[in-house]
């Protein structure tokens, strides 16, 4: 039997078999395989582990990978209402007051950003060091799972009939729950796919590939259930029903775990990690050090920035897409972002294959300068190529679907490629705690960029709009040249 616990092919000069022949996989079992499981299982009184393995994965293989993606939507769920409704929340007007001023819930919000993104990179040491302990990552899941929706509920709880000091008591102590549980969470989450596939490359592009479809799963809930929920029950209600099932949600990836999951041990941090260190000497400095020693990870910081930033800028671009090229309205931003969706999700079933035959670093660059292509295009709208100016935007829109299904499923698993290339499982979490830093302030500067081009609208019209789409293909261009500037030279 082999260290996965998987059965093996017995041959003939070996011992004699106990009942039946096993052939090793990874994940999958064929039906010959499954029926040589079962003979072994009658014609032997006593029945080794070998079967009872294989038959573990071969049905609930699938099942641990809802599991496991019942994580990524239930919490990006959260996070997607919080940033798609808390602007709207607070100017709700009663009697011609607002319920915040928008100017103080903008610096309060910019305020916990920083804040969050400067909690990441301790998040990943926090992360790394419970494994060093020789606890599993994934217990951490039960000290944060329930944190960010506790967080959001108090955000959304404040209404017009409350005192300001309590209003502003339960909005800013909600912000700061929710945006430290959402950190704590994510960052050990998402580094479970390094310990939930140790060695398996096959399998961790697959929960990589998860990752980004729940991404694109809770963005779809935010834009077609999330306004049901507000419209018939309000903001505080839609708030507590989809917190309550986000907690659930986020706690199903402890069950997702493989039978042949990292296990750490405590004589496992007297291990050297490729810089030649031991893990239990690491400082937060050290781990810090070898990341950012570490070209083919900034090579990757820089291809994932320049995506990233393109994503914030086109989102943010879209409503004035909407309604200065396409003179519709911002409820026409979902014929917009529904074509690219509808074609993304599909599309996810082809990115562990593509990421197989050309790697993900390739994958990368293609669907960059792919996407880079119909961004930039983006640019020409409000002309009626096909039935109408709209019917001809949601087309293009629908063609970058492809790019960015294969952008989002590739990029956990690159984060976890470099640090398993550097040091192994237990540096992944310091690597997705800075790799989310950066992507954070980046993020920041292209929404700065963003809401600069809208300030310009007003003198120069149209033009700063249609620059928009030309910088968001721009960011993914440079982030391709960055990519090719910084990574280690090939051999």
């Amino acid at each position: 039997m082999d260290v996965a616990g998987l059965p093996q092919r017995v041959s003939k000069k070996s011992e004699a078999p106990t009942g039946f022949h096993c052939r090793k996989r990874s994940l999958r079992f064929s039906l010959r395989d499954f029926t040589s499981c079962v003979v072994g299982v009658v014609a032997s009184p006593v029945t080794p582990p070998c079967w009872l393995t294989a038959f573990r994965n071969l049905t609930l293989n699938t099942f641990q990978y809802f599991l496991f993606s019942c994580g990524q939507i239930g919490m990006m769920t959260l996070n997607r209402f919080f940033l798609q409704w808390i602007v709207v929340y607070a100017a709700l007007q009663e009697d011609g007051h607002a319920l915040f001023p928008a100017t103080t819930v903008g610096a309060l919000l910019l305020g916990f950003r920083i804040f969050d993104g400067i909690t990441d990179p301790m998040a990943g040491r926090l992360s790394d060091v419970w494994i060093r302990k020789g606890q599993e990552r994934r217990t951490l899941l039960w000290f944060s799972f329930l944190v960010p929706s506790i967080g959001l509920i108090l955000t959304f709880l404040p209404n017009h009939g409350m005192e300001p000091a309590l209003r502003w008591s339960l909005t800013s102590s909600g912000m700061f729950l929710f945006f430290v549980g959402y950190t704590f969470f994510a960052i050990p989450f998402w580094s479970l796919i390094g310990d939930y596939a140790p060695g398996n490359e096959p399998r961790r592009r697959v929960l990589s590939n998860l990752l980004g479809s729940g991404l694109l799963v809770a963005t779809a809930i935010g834009f077609v259930v999330s306004p049901i929920l507000i419209d018939k029950l309000g903001y505080t209600m839609a708030a507590i029903i989809l917190s309550a099932i986000a907690a659930v949600m986020m706690a199903l990836p402890y069950f997702a775990a493989p039978a042949d999951r990292f296990r750490p041990s405590k004589d496992h941090a007297d291990s050297p990690t490729a810089a030649g260190e031991s893990e239990a000497a690491l400082t937060v400095k050290d781990s810090l050090l070898i990341a950012f020693k570490h070209r083919r990870f900034l090579g990757l910081m820089a291809l994932y920035s320049g995506s990233q930033m393109s994503f914030t800028i086109m989102t943010t671009a879209a409503p004035f897409i909407a309604i200065h090229l396409l003179k519709g309205s911002e409820g026409d931003v979902a014929k917009l972002l529904g074509p690219l969706l509808l074609v993304a999700f599909p599309c996810f079933l082809l990115v562990p294959r593509f990421s197989a035959k050309v790697g993900w670093e390739r994958g990368m660059v293609v669907g960059s300068i792919a996407l880079a292509v119909v961004y930039s295009s983006t640019a020409a709208l409000g002309v009626d190529l096909i039935a109408s100016p709209m019917v001809t935007a949601g087309l293009l829109f629908s063609l970058g679907g492809p790019m960015v299904a294969l952008l989002l499923g590739l990029e956990p698993e690159g984060v976890a490629a470099c640090a398993t290339e550097r040091g192994g499982e237990h540096i992944i979490g310091i690597y997705m705690g800075i790799f989310n830093f950066v992507v954070k302030i980046l993020n920041g500067i292209a929404i700065f960029i963003a809401a600069a081009l809208v300030g310009y609208s007003e003198t120069i019209g149209v033009i700063a709009i249609r620059a928009m789409s030309l910088v968001a293909g721009g960011c993914l261009i440079l982030g391709v040249v960055g990519y090719y500037c910084i990574r280690p030279r090939e051999s």
